[in-house]
């Protein structure tokens, strides 16, 4: 009835605290004899006060930066999305309904949203799916063929965060389109995963022993979901993330070069932090298994990474530089600085169309002479 993300969910929390205000001015000179009831009903209503206050201005935040998508994620109570989920290889390809349903952007996009099982993590959550203006003008002709010129990008959410923040807050689609309708890049296809996929947990987009895997969720699942629902071909895709989402970006670019060609890191970092409370053992293990910099100087060489950083964003900023000393001399490190500002959103989103942009010359680059097919 009062979905967090709502206007009027945040309109209805104003007005509550408004009217709450009001109340107390009106009512406060009846309470004011100091009994014991009085002395209770002045202390309920400072109570009630402050806590609609603070709740109008959390549901304000959350709106602005798109942290938690529902009531049930700010508290740590994943909705049961395994009831609804469809598994991710019995997908069948686009319909003319899903197309129907879909969201049209008004520069031209179209926006769907899939709730699917990963057939190999058995993670159930939401995905979202963009195609640029060319490629939604292609999928709504009868074949609804998405052709052969097309670049597939994989954006990540930071933690707590969305899909949607892609979509809304931080304007990467309407960036995205924006290009493309200038003639800047190219027709592309974006898929958002959902990252934040356990309750009250940052998994940091990796796998763990005998619990969420969540690497296997947005690379291998991805890629299944994205050739079944969409009928993309077998192409190196490019990832893109902020913050954590970043972080997931040089992971996945580093880890799963067979699958990505390049990364760009917006605000993120290049070891995992770790949550508190696992044991040495799995800090140990983790912080191996995802030592970036020891991958490429024992493994693939194939990647590309883009690195925009804050300098007043202290610990982004020394990761990157960490990050660029130990493997500029092994692959192509693209480094962009942003003089100023924190870790946030109004930072960021100056830098979007860099990193698309950088992303498209990589893939033009590396695009073969001979088309390759549907």
């Amino acid at each position: 009835m009062f979905p967090l993300l709502s206007f009027s969910t945040e309109v209805t929390l104003w007005i509550f605290t408004l009217v709450g205000i009001a109340l107390t001015i009106v009512l406060w000179k009846k309470l004011s004899k100091n009994r014991w009831p009085h002395i209770a009903g002045r202390l309920g209503i400072i109570l009630v006060i402050q806590s609609l206050a603070l709740a109008s201005v959390g549901v304000t935040v959350n709106r602005y930066g798109e942290f938690y998508e529902s009531w049930g994620d700010l508290f740590g109570a994943k909705q049961q999305l395994a009831k609804i989920a469809i598994s991710a290889q019995n997908l069948s390809q686009i319909s003319f309904s899903d197309i129907e349903k879909a969201k049209k952007t008004k520069g031209g996009s179209l926006i769907f949203r899939e709730v699917i099982k990963g057939a190999k993590s058995g993670i159930s959550d939401y995905v979202y799916v963009v195609a640029s203006p060319k490629i939604a003008a292609q999928l709504e002709q009868p074949t609804r063929l998405i052709g052969t010129k097309y670049q597939v990008i994989e954006l990540f959410p930071g933690s707590p965060g969305v899909p949607q923040t892609w979509i809304g807050t931080l304007g990467g689609i309407t960036t995205m389109e924006n290009l493309e309708n200038a003639g800047k890049i190219g027709p592309t296809i974006a898929v958002i995963p959902a990252i934040n996929v356990v309750a009250g947990e940052d998994t940091e987009c990796m796998n763990f022993v005998g619990g969420a895997k969540v690497e296997t969720w947005i690379t291998d699942d991805m890629q299944t979901f994205m050739q079944k629902f969409m009928g993309i071909d077998g192409r190196p895709w490019s990832a893109f993330g902020y913050s954590t989402g970043g972080w997931c970006a040089a992971e996945v670019a580093v880890k799963h070069q067979n699958q990505y060609s390049a990364g760009v890191s917006l605000a993120g970092y290049f070891q995992p932090i770790l949550a508190h409370g696992l044991s040495k053992r799995e800090r140990t293990y983790l912080s191996d298994r995802y030592d970036l910099a020891k991958l490429l100087r024992t493994g693939q060489r194939n990647t590309k990474i883009m690195i925009i950083s804050s300098v007043q964003d202290k610990f982004t900023h020394t990761s990157a530089l960490n990050f660029i000393a130990q493997a500029a001399s092994l692959i192509p490190i693209k480094y962009v600085s942003i003089p100023q500002g924190g870790h946030n959103i109004n930072v960021w989103k100056p830098f979007v169309a860099n990193g698309f942009l950088w992303i498209d010359a990589q893939n033009v680059l590396a695009r073969p002479s001979t088309p390759l097919m549907p």
